[in-house]
């Protein structure tokens, strides 16, 4: 009997907990794992450069089958209909699309009477810090302003051929593409909901198989990059024509140890023909390789006597690229033996400065 009362009374405590819980979700849909947090509407804030900010939610009104399902990068879509600045109707939307380690949360703004992204602005993330130091750098996110919605926004290596494509984070280009499929699926899911017309569906997770393709060519030559921007590329030719040296070295390495007999010139050669001040205006350079491998390597080490090198040859015959042809390159770190940043297939070099981060 006493076993009974009390099942009895937990049912019926049971039954008003889900009662209410529906109540509310009925009184309150869109509003339950919608509602805004403080890191976005900090965001928000933050593209519009405004102090406060009136916002509607309509992800429920947003969110039919159709456009959940194209575009499931899509988590929250938030207006704001008023006066501000020169903006009389935004559009906003959360989505959270998945790169390399895990999803980005990204805000991504749109101007409903130009249908023109404003900008965006990554939230959170957990993306490997060293890689993706650039993400959130005013020179990449500003990329995306005012891009009309469209047409999708595309990935590019190194320049960008065309005012439709991102120029690719150095190291990170899954993530790149990542942050690009969440864009492209704010710019579908408004152009579907508020324009009415019918766009591709977009992946919510970048299809990234290593070996298959996805990475850029070489094409010996060599690329120097700053602040996201390619200002100078040198062909293998040019660095041929550089004062040349000879380095014989053992590298010891998870294979074992191999003899080498490397030809080459200096870093520092090859970056001071075409900045003579780059000691100054940077604190180090990454070495990228074709698979999107990444190495640091310091200012003191790169401006140091016979240290790092950019070699063409080993033992008189030419480095070959990944596709057998001849004409590779290859960082050697003179004082750093075991090889950890032997950089090989070399195609940039990003000159960088620790104060811009």
């Amino acid at each position: 009997m006493f076993y009974t009362e009390k099942r009895s009374k937990i049912f019926v405590s049971f039954g008003v907990v889900v009662l209410v819980c529906v109540v509310a979700m009925f009184l309150n849909w869109g509003d339950a794992g919608t509602v805004l947090t403080e890191d976005e509407t900090a965001a928000i804030l933050s593209i519009c450069r405004a102090d406060e900010m009136e916002l509607k939610n309509i992800t429920g009104d947003v969110f039919t089958k159709e456009i959940t399902t194209k575009f499931p990068a899509v988590e929250k879509v938030h207006m704001f209909d008023g006066t501000l600045g020169k903006y009389r109707q935004l559009y906003i939307f959360i989505v959270k699309p998945i790169a390399y380690n895990g999803p980005v949360t990204i805000v991504v703004v749109i101007d409903g009477e130009r249908n023109e992204c404003v900008g965006i602005r990554i939230v959170e993330h957990m993306e490997t810090k060293h890689y993706v130091r650039d993400m959130e750098s005013a020179w990449f996110i500003g990329r995306f302003e005012n891009k009309a919605v469209n047409e999708y926004l595309q990935i590019a290596r190194l320049a960008a051929r065309n005012e439709r494509e991102i120029v690719a984070i150095t190291g990170a280009t899954v993530t790149t593409e990542a942050i690009v499929n969440g864009v492209n699926a704010a710019f579908g899911a408004y152009s579907e909901f508020i324009l009415k017309q019918t766009c591709e569906a977009v992946p919510y997770m970048v299809r990234f198989e290593p070996g298959q393709g996805n990475g850029p060519e070489e094409t010996s030559s060599l690329a120097v990059r700053a602040y996201g921007v390619v200002f100078a590329q040198i062909s293998l030719e040019e660095i041929k024509a550089l004062p040349s040296v000879k380095r014989t070295m053992s590298i010891h390495s998870s294979a074992g140890t191999t003899q080498h007999s490397f030809t080459g010139t200096l870093l520092s050669n090859i970056l001071a023909q075409i900045d003579p001040d780059f000691a100054s205006k940077y604190s180090y350079a990454l070495a990228v390789g074709v698979d999107d491998y990444i190495s640091d390597i310091r200012m003191e080490e790169i401006i140091a006597e016979n240290n790092v090198f950019v070699m063409y040859e080993d033992g008189g015959e030419p480095l070959v690229r990944k596709d057998g042809a001849p004409g590779a390159m290859r960082i050697v770190v003179i004082d750093d033996t075991f090889g950890q940043r032997f950089t090989n297939f070399l195609l940039e070099i990003v000159l960088e400065n620790e104060a811009a981060y």
